[in-house]
């Protein structure tokens, strides 16, 4: 029988972001308990299969932390390696950063803000310089590269260099979970799955993609 190869992807547990319909990006947002509970609930979903894992990649935003923890910490494998990605961090929102949906809408109308969520070659406003949002991101990634906005463009372009040389390289040696971001998720979930259709992804729910010897994608689906 040929033998299948597996990697485990999840969207972070509901946040604060979420539950204040806030375009959050890079802001560093807490979980919900709410967001804990359900993602310590989709490690034992992922136990009770019996899945195990080697490592676990993450973003540097708390709410990816935390549920990567919740998520091992329910599948008794708190002790594995933990790396921290800033590639994995949710998209850079620009000027949206922070603001409420709606208010944005408001401000920015309700076409501009369509385009720079669904076309890939289009970019919310810039944060400026001596914007307090970007001051703490320099602070906080110091020596990192810090955008002051992202498109969809960009962001594929982040994923795909973590999909090829961190991830892609190990699917065959490696028992791998990735937890990260809806906008990280919905690219690469289009990727490889070969469209750029992908809706709405759950909070906490954990997608299994297989793949063959040759790492050619079987199928994939949720649980």
């Amino acid at each position: 029988m040929e033998k299948i190869f597996k990697i485990v992807l999840v969207r972070h547990g509901e946040s604060l972001g979420n539950i204040e319909n806030r375009f959050t990006g890079w802001l560093d947002v807490d979980l919900t308990k709410s967001g804990y509970i359900s993602s310590y609930n989709a490690g034992i979903k992922l136990k009770k299969l019996k899945y195990n894992f080697d490592i676990c990649y993450t973003s540097m935003l708390r709410r990816a932390i935390k549920t990567s923890w919740a998520i091992l910490d329910a599948l008794s494998l708190s002790h594995i390696k933990i790396i921290k990605d800033v590639n994995l961090n949710e998209r850079h929102y620009g000027e949206l950063s922070g603001m409420n949906k709606l208010e944005a809408a408001v401000k920015y109308g309700s076409k501009n803000i369509n385009n720079w969520l669904n076309k890939y070659d289009k970019v919310p406003p810039y944060l400026k310089e001596g914007d307090i949002r970007l001051k703490r991101l320099k602070k906080k990634y110091k020596n990192k590269k810090i955008p002051k906005t992202e498109s969809l463009d960009n962001l594929l372009k982040r994923i795909l260099k973590f999909w090829n040389e961190k991830i892609k390289k190990k699917i065959n040696k490696k028992k791998i979970i990735i937890v990260a971001h809806s906008n990280i998720l919905k690219i690469l979930t289009n990727y490889l799955d070969n469209t750029k259709e992908k809706g709405f992804l759950e909070n906490s729910k954990p997608i299994i993609y297989e793949f063959d010897k040759d790492l050619n994608k079987i199928k994939s689906y949720n649980i």
